[in-house]
Parts: C-alpha cells; sequence; structure tokens
C-alpha cells in the first residue's frame, strides 16, 4: 500500500472554510470544562422517559418564539480549566437490546414521525433548540430525508438531545442525507454558506450568521439513530433550491466546533466521514467527545486516505463500548483517526482498515488541545482489535496497525507514553500478501508505547513485529504472544525494553472472537500492578471493568478465576 499522504482531509478541506460575519451579542463562555454526569438508562438530566407531548412545536422555520444571539461580535476565549478528572466511568448501554423510547425535555420536546405532531425532520426549528429541549424521532419504514444545522447550547444537567425511537423490533429511525432538503430554519436564516459549509454533512454543527465569532455548539446528544449518506455520491436540495453534492470529507455527523458532544447507542455508515469533529483555531476549539455503544462501518471514499469512520481532533475523547468496522470497498483511511488530548478508547471491538487506531497530533497547535496537561497520554485497554485480509472483499486491511504520536508537524507531536493493557489482537495476514506487519509504528524517539496485559496472536504466516524504526516499546506485567513474531527490524532506531513476564506459545486456546477457553494459555495472569497516572486521569476510572459484547455493547467484566484473564475477554462459564 502507498504511504500516506503529509496533509490530512481535515487540513485541507477546511482551508476553505470562509468566516462567517456576526451581529453584536452577549453570550458568555463558560470559565471551566465539566465532564458529562449522566445519568443511566432511557433518561437523561434534565428529561424524563415519557410519552410524546404536544409542546407546542410549529411546522414553520424559526417560529419558537427564540431571539437570535446579539451582542459581541466575537467571544472570548478562556483556556479550560482542568478541574475534573478524565476519563469518567464506564457506562453500559441500558437496556442492553438497544431500545429506546420518547423522551421529555426539561425544556421543549418536539416529536416527528407519522402521527405525530411533526410529520418530517426539516419541520423543525433546530436553529432555535435550547438547553432542555428533546425531538424525538419515531421510526419509520423510509428514512427521514433531511440535512439540518444545530448550533444549540445545552447544559451538564440539561443537554439537547436528538433521540431516536425504536419500533418493537428495536430498529432505530434512519436519517438519510440522500436526496435530502434542507431543513425551512436553515433557509429562512441562511445557515449554511454555499462554497464551504453546505456540502458538510447530514447534521452540522456549526455557528448561525448572527452569532458571533467563537459561538459553539454545547452539550449536544445524539441517540439511537441511523444515520446514513453525508457522502460525495449523494446530492441533496440545497438552501437556495438548486441540487448540491457532499464533499468529499463530509459526515453523518459534522462538528466544526463543539463542546461536550454524546454520540451513543447510533449506526453510522455510508458516509465520507462517520464523525467529524475539528479544533481549527484558539476560537474555534472542541471540547470532550464522547462517542459509546455505537456501530460505525462502511464510511469512507474509495481511493482516498483521508476520510475515515471517526474523525475527531478535540480536548479529551472517549470511545466505549462500540464496534468500530472497515470501511467501504476502495476507500484507504482509517477505521479512526483521532488528533485529541487525553484520548480514551477501550472495550471496543475494532476491525483495521489502513490502520486500526491512528492516534497522532492536533492540527495548527490548537491551544485549548495542545495545553491540556494530558496531552502526551492516551489509554487503549479492553479492545479486540483485528487485521485479517479475508474480512470484506475490495477492503483496506493494515500494515502498519497503530499509530501513536503525529503524523504531519513534528512541533505538536503526542510525546509520551500510549497505555496499552488487556487488549486482544488477532493478526491474519499471510506472506503472499505482506512479508511482515507491524503492530505500532511511531514517529519519533520521544513515544512510547507501554504494554501490560494483551494477548496478541498471529494466525497467519507474515512476520509480526512489535514495532519499526522509531520510538519505545516496552512490556510490563505479563503479555502473551502466539504466532510467528519479532521485536523489530534490525537496523534501526526502535528501543525494545523487554520487561516483566512474556509468553509465547503456538496456541492461544481462544474461540473464534477471541474469548479464552477453559485452560486457555492467558487465564488468571492478568493481574496488573498498579501504576501512577499523570496529574488529572482517574485512575479509578481506567481499570479493566467491563468487556465488549455482541455487537456496539460493553458489559461489567467478571472474574471468574483467582485472578483476571490476560486479553479484553474473561472466560465466561
Amino acid at each position: 500500500m502507498p504511504r500516506k499522504a503529509r496533509i490530512s482531509a481535515a487540513h485541507r478541506c477546511l482551508l476553505l472554510f470562509a468566516l462567517i460575519g456576526g451581529l453584536p451579542g452577549s453570550l458568555a463562555m463558560a470559565q471551566r470544562v465539566i465532564v458529562p454526569s449522566e445519568a443511566s438508562g432511557q433518561e437523561i438530566p434534565g428529561a424524563m422517559p415519557g410519552s410524546a407531548s404536544d409542546a407546542g412545536a410549529s411546522s414553520g422555520p424559526g417560529e419558537a418564539g427564540r431571539p437570535a444571539a446579539s451582542g459581541a461580535s466575537t467571544l472570548p476565549v478562556t483556556l479550560p480549566a482542568d478541574t475534573e478528572p478524565w476519563p469518567p466511568a464506564p457506562r453500559p448501554l441500558v437496556p442492553a437490546n438497544g431500545c429506546s423510547t420518547a423522551l421529555k425535555g426539561s425544556g421543549t420536546t418536539y416529536d416527528v414521525g407519522p402521527g405525530k405532531p411533526l410529520t418530517e425532520l426539516d419541520q423543525v426549528p433546530w436553529l432555535s433548540l435550547q438547553a432542555g429541549d428533546v425531538v424525538n424521532i419515531h421510526h419509520r419504514a423510509q428514512p427521514y430525508r433531511a440535512k439540518v444545522g444545530l448550533r444549540a447550547q445545552g447544559s451538564e444537567t440539561a443537554p439537547v438531545v436528538i433521540n431516536g425511537v425504536t419500533d418493537a423490533d428495536c430498529r432505530k429511525p434512519e436519517v438519510s442525507g440522500a436526496n435530502a432538503v434542507t431543513a425551512r430554519d436553515a433557509i429562512a436564516r441562511r445557515f449554511f454558506n454555499k462554497e464551504h459549509s453546505e456540502n458538510l454533512g447530514v447534521f452540522t454543527l456549526f455557528r448561525a450568521p448572527g452569532d458571533p465569532f467563537g459561538h459553539r455548539a454545547k452539550h449536544i446528544h445524539f441517540r439511537n439513530l441511523t444515520i446514513t449518506d453525508g457522502h460525495p455520491q449523494s446530492i441533496y436540495t440545497a438552501q437556495d433550491g438548486s441540487t448540491g453534492r457532499y464533499s468529499r470529507g463530509a459526515a453523518g455527523i459534522y462538528a466544526v466546533t463543539v463542546e461536550h458532544l454524546v454520540v451513543e447507542n447510533c449506526d453510522i455508515t455510508r458516509n465520507g466521514n462517520g464523525v467529524f469533529v475539528n479544533s481549527k483555531s484558539r476560537e474555534e476549539a472542541s471540547d470532550h467527545v464522547i462517542v459509546r455503544n455505537s456501530r460505525l462501518w462502511d464510511n469512507g471514499v474509495p481511493g482516498s486516505w483521508f476520510e475515515h469512520n471517526l474523525y475527531i481532533q478535540t480536548r479529551r475523547a472517549l470511545y466505549e463500548g462500540n464496534f468500530i468496522g472497515q470501511l467501504m470497498a476502495g476507500a484507504r483511511g482509517s477505521s479512526m483517526k483521532d488528533r485529541s488530548s487525553a484520548t480514551v478508547v477501550r472495550f471496543n471491538h475494532v476491525i483495521a482498515a489502513a490502520r486500526a487506531i491512528d492516534l497522532v497530533e492536533i492540527e495548527d497547535g490548537v491551544p485549548q488541545v495542545v495545553g491540556d496537561p494530558l496531552y502526551p497520554h492516551a489509554w487503549v485497554y479492553g479492545n479486540l482489535i483485528e487485521n485479517d485480509t479475508r474480512l470484506g472483499a475490495g477492503r483496506a486491511w493494515s500494515i502498519k496497525m497503530i499509530h501513536w504520536g503525529g503524523d504531519n508537524d513534528p512541533r505538536h507531536f503526542r510525546r509520551g507514553t500510549l497505555h496499552f493493557y488487556a487488549n486482544t489482537v488477532r493478526v491474519r495476514v499471510d506472506r503472499n500478501e505482506q512479508w511482515w506487519v507491524a503492530l505500532f509504528d511511531l514517529p519519533g524517539p520521544e513515544q512510547r508505547v507501554l504494554l501490560r496485559g494483551n494477548i496478541i496472536q498471529n494466525l497467519g504466516s507474515a512476520e509480526l513485529r512489535l514495532g519499526l524504526e522509531r520510538g519505545t516499546i516496552e512490556t510490563a506485567d505479563t503479555n502473551l504472544f502466539s504466532g510467528k513474531r519479532v521485536d523489530g527490524p534490525p537496523g534501526h532506531d526502535l528501543r525494545l525494553r523487554i520487561g516483566g513476564r512474556v509468553i509465547d506459545v503456538a496456541e492461544a486456546g481462544l474461540d473464534g472472537y477471541g474469548r479464552p477457553r477453559p485452560g486457555a494459555a492467558g487465564n488468571d495472569l492478568g493481574r496488573l500492578a498498579p501504576l501512577t497516572m499523570p496529574a488529572g486521569a482517574a485512575a479509578e476510572n481506567l481499570g479493566v471493568t467491563h468487556q465488549h459484547v455482541n455487537s456496539g455493547r460493553l458489559a461489567p467484566r467478571p472474574q471468574t478465576g483467582s485472578a483476571p484473564d490476560l486479553g479484553a475477554f474473561e472466560l465466561m462459564p
């Protein structure tokens, strides 16, 4: 496979953005960052489950009686205070079957669907949503075809929730960008810029023309939805009534800038990027993104390296309990790409595309991200990671599976430790396809990977290398390797520090999904010694307390023997 170009899609496309002017406004910017504290189950802060209300929602655009923002043309910028521990505790999906009901917000509740006050998504006053508002999208046989702009600012206790209501068989409502119409309020307020923002996604989070520069959506939750076809192969009806086509970097959810975005129990597929979140500058920096219990697959653009299932650039990102699959046939991007600080990837099932997990530097040195004390650190644990050339005809697989530290601008590389523990990695590549596969790819001497408690299984005839030319790779506690392995190629600057216990076995004793069988070589060997975590990291929330189950789910992890098992799964009775 050819080497990736040295400029990313985000940087390339977003250089095109034109600034949208603002009217005077009096919006105040939050002085500190709060990790979302979310209620369990179907309840949300400031909302309760229940039948939809007739909340007085109007079918006309901009008729909710809420004034547009006004005041200073540019918001003040305050670097976030690091007062909250990171990450939050894991949160399994409740109920586990993925069914969902209508929610009633503490603000206004809008119900959309057959027999509801609103029948189509373009009738919702999206640009007027405020804290505590809920939009319930009820399942129907045909997709909703709408292209939506969002600028709302919820709060920690009263987020703005876009909630899918499943049918009796737990099928989610689908929102499709193919042949979509632009929401009526976006037309009325000329929300989109035709050249630079109209073609970015199915849901686009940005400021409106009347908002001050620096305004961004806050505390937005997407739940229980299928979001599709924000893709250059799809067309839509534009704001001016003409026919438009999505850009190559378009997304199902595209956030130019956002604070506290949660995507939960969503299926996101057939888009350019599945979810894209950007941080472009001090004034337009995103903060706190959580993607959990969701399924993202078959996104990407054939022939292009620059689009991914997830492409996130934010201060603090968490991915947990997800199924993250390969891209669509012919696409060359990564399963997930992250340019954030304090990235946590836990309890997911990841199938490798060109890279399985790509964790690199923030573009343009955005101060809120680079200045985060946890910027140099990332945690990848409890995941099942597969790299198999047999999965998906025409779909990319990985030669260099996990990328840590940087790819474009060495000034802003993440110079610290990737904590890689309690994962199960399965590689199936044969020598007639590729002579070797590397588990880690580090750009320089300042990047470090610490492996603890993993099972790394080579099921093919290709050579599996721990690393490539640079960086430091250490092992500690106990790690189990199965199949042909070499630590790294000779004659390079890779530093290997093999410590703890390393077990090499011919057969790991795992089932077809990577779970240990009775008597497996790694059973009861997964106890990890406590480590001192950097200041601001919540050690109590970085434990191996859960495991991935089914597709896009996590559940508490039991202990069935005298100690935990190695890898991502515990032996189940």
